[in-house]
């Protein structure tokens, strides 16, 4: 494949190849609230350098590490509860809900089978656990007797330097449980003296208890400063490749400093990074504090994951919304990508980039249907019941004979709930009973009137969706009516309405009896 043609995923693989060895692929995310796609994004997009290294016979493991050490620093929108948790480790406050053992439970373990939805099955490691089950001790160790080192390299970074004694571990404090709060000012080895004191968050007030103490660093109970942290996890799990968001990416960001930490401190070769563009939702930042979130399973209840991953997939430098009214436009991309899979010819660059993220946003083997996501929304509405003979037999005659029986039906369901609760008007409708339509009939003028009984005598000449929205035109014209105005004409008779789904597709697939109803027979 030439270069240009070629996937961002085949280019990261080739990359990663050149460094001999086991390919592990590191993920996280903080735990701060509910996970969402936004959080997904580096762990979905691993998993296509995952896919990409499998199908090489590569020897290849991606893992994914929540953040559960970090101090708890804003409460959530609806959590408040929570409020007096400020500054504990997020692993330590309770589930606002009561029904998993701790915060972190509740949602990482929703996280994890929504993932695992998508066909993406990372080996799962807890940072808080990493600490307290020891296996972090050699990297603590090595920061400790370099925490001169680190300071140096931290310094480079910053515009308010640390002090040369600073010491790269924060204790949780034993009298309160907090971490925010507690203040390392001694070091002997690997134990740390500190003192309790009220600190500010991002979110108000840590409120200190005053606690003086000493803490062995060596028993997990207190964390590194996430830039040694993350840079210490490289080193851990042997590290070869991090996808990242641009913002840690920046100049002076956390990446860059991390790379000097891995390098200098604990001599390893740093991954190599994936930098990625971050998602928008609905024009706006994704955040749980706001909640302007949509979650992976939400996703799930109105459209394909695939289509999700394929987003995902497409050029990582560019900043996307994700507008859930325009779902039926994002599908209408992936299902062309789907015809440049099962189909044969020449491809532009685009289109074998299209085709290549197709294949990887696969959950399972790749299944044909290519019935659109607006045509079903408007067969959902027909038939609500969703009775999927009766689709599949108004399918055949629009022209669809060949096509997936099993998603059409995911289709058919996601379509439904997509269209009631993100759908705009126009797209929303319920067929009016026969004394309503009559009602509409009667209000319509003479050529609206002659122009639907014409167009009710080509309903046997078998036209397609597109022939027929031809015909519609040409229809109004021949008798020197507005098309707009036949338009108009036949949402009011069906649904009441000015506007309604595409007119041709929608006639064809009702009934003729019914249609007749609609445009001929009427006083």
């Amino acid at each position: 494949m030439q270069e240009e043609h070629r996937h961002w995923a085949d280019g990261v693989a080739e990359e990663l190849l050149k460094r001999t060895g086991k390919q592990v692929l590191e993920t996280g995310t903080s735990i701060s609230g509910i996970p969402h796609i936004g959080n997904a994004s580096d762990v979905i997009r691993a998993d296509a350098i995952r896919k990409t290294l499998d199908g090489k016979a590569a020897e290849v493991e991606l893992i994914w590490v929540a953040d559960d050490s970090d101090p708890f620093r804003k409460v959530p929108r609806g959590m408040e509860s929570l409020k007096d948790y400020l500054g504990f480790p997020v692993k330590d406050i309770p589930d606002p809900y009561g029904c998993h053992k701790n915060f972190v439970e509740h949602f990482v373990s929703k996280f994890v089978t929504e993932l695992a939805d998508y066909g993406v099955k990372p080996t799962i490691y807890s940072g808080t656990e990493l600490y307290r089950s020891r296996a972090l001790n050699e990297e603590i160790k090595i920061a400790l007797e370099k925490s001169k080192d680190i300071v140096a390299i931290l310094n480079k970074f910053r515009t308010t330097p640390l002090p040369e004694d600073h010491i790269p571990w924060t204790p949780i404090c034993a009298g309160c449980g907090r971490i925010s709060t507690a203040k390392a000012y001694e070091r002997n080895g690997t134990k740390v003296k500190y003192v309790c004191k009220t600190t500010k968050v991002t979110g108000g007030e840590a409120e200190g208890c005053g606690f003086e103490g000493e803490a062995d660093a060596l028993k997990g109970m207190g964390k590194m400063p996430w830039r040694v942290e993350w840079a210490a996890r490289w080193h851990h799990f042997k590290v070869t490749c991090e996808p990242l968001g641009k913002e840690h990416a920046a100049a002076g960001g956390s990446f860059w400093t991390s790379i000097e930490v891995s390098k200098e401190i604990f001599g390893w070769e740093p991954p190599l990074p994936v930098i990625y563009e971050f998602f928008t939702l609905n024009g706006e930042k994704i955040s749980s504090s706001r909640g302007n979130v949509i979650t992976l399973s939400e996703w799930e209840s109105i459209c394909e994951p695939e289509v999700l991953k394929f987003l995902m997939y497409k050029r990582l430098n560019k900043q996307r919304d994700i507008n859930l009214s325009t779902i039926p436009v994002l599908v209408d991309e992936y299902d062309e990508a789907e015809r440049f899979f099962f189909g044969t010819g020449d491809l532009n660059e685009d289109a074998v980039k299209a085709k290549r993220s197709y294949e990887l946003s696969q959950v399972g083997d790749a299944r044909f249907l290519q019935v659109p996501f607006t045509l079903c929304t408007t067969l959902s509405q027909i038939v609500p019941d969703l009775d999927i003979e009766r689709i599949s037999k108004k399918l055949a005659a629009l022209g669809y004979k060949s096509f997936d029986h099993e998603m059409l039906e995911r289709r058919l369901t996601l379509s439904k709930n997509w269209v009631d609760s993100f759908g705009p008007e126009n797209l929303k409708f319920k067929l009016l009973a026969d004394e309503d339509s009559s009602k509409e009939y009667a209000k319509l003028d003479v050529k609206q009137k002659e122009a639907l009984e014409k167009l009710y005598g080509e309903l046997n000449a078998n036209y397609t969706p597109e022939q027929f929205h031809k015909r519609i035109y040409e229809t109004a014209r021949g008798i020197g009516l507005k098309p707009d105005m036949l338009f108009e004409a036949i949402y009011k008779v069906f649904i009441g309405k000015s506007k309604g789904p595409k007119a041709a597709s929608f006639i064809l697939t009702l009934d003729k009896d019914f249609v007749e109803k609609r445009f001929a027979i009427h006083p």
